[in-house]
């Protein structure tokens, strides 16, 4: 009998998940594929998720990682990665709520 696969809608996790875990957001779906560990810069090892998806524009696999908490995940592979482009009509809405509500970042002077 096979085993149904864990859904969650996010990424707050005590332990880390079992490979195939599936993570539904915003209407994309994402699979754990492993773990690695991480050394911090202040020396602490921390576990990272590996994470497996498709991109919203091209419908390519990629990869992307978190930590066992994170807000937010890479929605495009690399070829088509847009920081802070939504790729999604409700993440487009969140969006333009939020700068109604906050203003949008100012550029830092460099």
């Amino acid at each position: 009998m096979t085993r149904k696969p864990r859904v969650v809608r996010r990424i707050d996790f005590r332990l880390l998940p079992r490979p195939g875990t599936v993570l539904m957001l915003d209407g994309q779906r994402y699979i754990v594929v492993g773990s690695d560990l991480h050394i911090r810069t202040d020396g602490e090892t921390v576990p990272i998720i590996l994470w497996q998806s498709r991109c919203a524009e091209c419908g390519q696999p990629f990869e992307c990682r978190t930590g066992l908490k994170a807000r937010a995940l890479n929605r495009r592979c690399e070829e088509h990665r847009r920081p802070g482009k939504a790729a999604t009509a409700a993440g487009r809405k969140r969006v333009g709520q939020h700068i109604a509500r906050h203003g949008r970042r100012r550029r830092k002077a460099s």
